[in-house]
């Protein structure tokens, strides 16, 4: 059955509404840009440890609109105080930490990935018990070439630890091959 001129028209006709309807929509401010960058925060952070997803939106809002870790800090203060207290936790350390992590974090492209997490990594050595060495990379697009068996024994003290310990040395690994080498024979270290 091949579409008829009237058919072909309205289709036609209708992408190119839609395409006028949504450029007014930006227009009229009903679409915003910070909407699509707090989307890409919340990529890449997942959650702040804020109680609610609403806390968690407010604080990848704050991220996203941030030009600096001090203008940062005041708005999670200012989140903190917001609602007689609702948020609260916003002016909490590891909410912060994880805040200026979100913000000083450059990653692109594939290493914005979850197979590129430094703990995922760390843990496909243990998986795969035939492979002897192998890389790791890290945020700034580096890899460094670690052992199997020191992957391993890195990943199973970094299991034992609790998540709020366990996040920190994961932050810490993941910025640069320079910080992943420091913090993965300070574990190392501890593990033997």
């Amino acid at each position: 059955m091949t579409p008829s001129e009237k058919q072909i028209e309205k289709i036609l006709t209708t992408d190119g509404r839609t395409k006028l309807f949504k450029e007014k929509l930006a227009k009229l401010g009903y679409i915003k840009k910070t909407t699509v960058e707090t989307r890409k925060v919340l990529e890449k952070v997942g959650d702040f440890g804020m109680m609610s997803d609403g806390g968690n939106k407010k604080v990848a809002r704050a991220v996203a609109k941030s030009k600096n870790e001090k203008e940062l800090r005041q708005k999670l203060q200012k989140i903190s105080t917001m609602s007689g207290g609702k948020y609260s936790e916003a002016g909490e350390d590891e909410v912060i930490r994880t805040a200026v992590g979100a913000l000083s974090d450059k990653s692109t492209g594939t290493q914005s990935w979850a197979d590129k997490n430094v703990f995922v990594q760390l843990g496909q050595f243990r998986d795969l018990s035939n492979v002897k060495d192998g890389e790791v990379s890290t945020n700034d697009n580096k890899k460094t070439k670690v052992k199997r068996d020191d992957a391993v024994k890195v990943y199973d003290t970094l299991m034992k630890v609790k998540a709020p310990l366990r996040h920190k040395y994961i932050q810490l690994l993941q910025k640069d091959s320079k910080s992943f080498k420091k913090t993965f024979n300070t574990i190392l270290r501890i593990a033997k």
